[in-house]
């Protein structure tokens, strides 16, 4: 297993972006220090309550300033965004990179992003079905002739391929028994978003190297997972300390039409189902049990909270760079 940073958004517009990227850079410099080999960014539109830098160009620079890390769009919303674009930029920041780019795609959920685009958010499953095969299409090199229900292609061909052969990594996001087997189906591998509790997490990745067996003969699989991470000198501490961030944090995503499964956003019961909270002994043993059901290839850690200064972010991350990493050698 190996270790990556995901860099999320706690700034609003109010806060300059120099600042946001200025954060961001300690934050990487320590993770690459303590072996972490991973960057990841997502994407959101019109978001005014926190800025997403967007990740392809973000990405292209964190990938010449940290040229030892694999940098990773987890995800790019692949509705709201043209397969041929797709394809053009991921190939371009693969090159930039030499061959240490993943794309990373999801379908998206906040309807005031469809809006601004004009895109139906009930059209994403089947623009997901077939923007995903154009873009491994278009990576090899030949015309691509298709009519489908959102695409048409005569004879398109791009020019800057990929380094990664036969394509970089595609994660599909997912987090409902049909999409996890849609992941299993047209993408690399499921990348598990923080949302589904740590016992759906295991139920969905049965589901997946089920449907993943029957599609592609393989019967096991390792996959990147996001699980949430707060490090104290004890599990009372470290619900204290993260309780009101984490509601609201997922309070955002609630607002922005993220389907939570557990009532309320708040309490040590909703942490315990999706989090990793207490000392290092406890979080290393939850991090334990998940990895003796699910196969990870990354484990995603964010150690930014909303409400919660830089310095606690790097604190965050310095403990779980010296108490959590060396348990778990790659």
């Amino acid at each position: 297993m190996k270790f990556g940073l995901l860099l999320t958004s706690v700034h609003d517009r109010s806060v300059p972006p120099r600042q946001q990227i200025d954060e961001h850079r300690e934050l990487i410099s320590l993770a690459v220090e303590a072996g972490m080999d991973l960057v990841v960014a997502g994407q959101h539109f019109v978001a005014p309550n926190l800025r997403y830098l967007q990740p392809i160009p973000y990405l292209a620079s964190v990938a010449t300033q940290f040229p030892s890390v694999r940098v990773a769009a987890g995800v790019i919303l692949l509705p709201l965004n043209h397969p041929v674009r797709v394809a053009e930029e991921v190939a371009t920041l693969d090159v930039i990179t030499n061959g240490r780019m993943i794309l990373g795609v999801g379908g998206g959920y906040l309807q005031d992003e469809f809006d601004a685009f004009g895109v139906e958010r009930s059209s994403r499953v089947e623009r997901m079905e077939e923007g995903l095969p154009l873009i491994r299409e278009l990576w090899t090199g030949s015309s691509v002739t298709t009519h489908t229900g959102y695409f048409q292609l005569d004879g398109a061909s791009i020019s800057t391929l990929p380094i990664q052969q036969p394509n970089p990594p595609i994660w599909l996001g997912a987090q409902s028994e049909p999409a996890v087997r849609r992941a299993a189906r047209l993408a690399d591998a499921w990348y598990v978003p923080p949302f589904p509790t740590h016992r759906e997490l295991i139920d969905l990745y049965r589901i997946y190297l089920e449907e993943r067996e029957n599609n592609t003969g393989l019967s096991s699989a390792s996959i990147p997972v996001r699980r949430e991470v707060y490090l104290a000198d004890g599990k009372a501490e470290a619900i204290a300390a993260i309780n009101e961030a984490a509601a609201s944090r997922y309070g955002t995503y609630a607002d922005w039409g993220q389907e939570l499964a557990s009532a309320g956003l708040a309490g040590g019961d909703w942490l315990d189902n999706r989090f990793l909270v207490g000392d290092s002994e406890t979080v290393v043993d939850g991090l334990n049990t998940l990895v003796s059901h699910v196969g990870h290839s990354d484990f995603i850690y964010k150690p930014q909270w909303p409400g919660q200064d830089h310095k606690t972010a790097m604190d965050q991350l310095e403990r779980f760079a010296t108490e959590i990493i060396p348990h778990f050698p790659d």
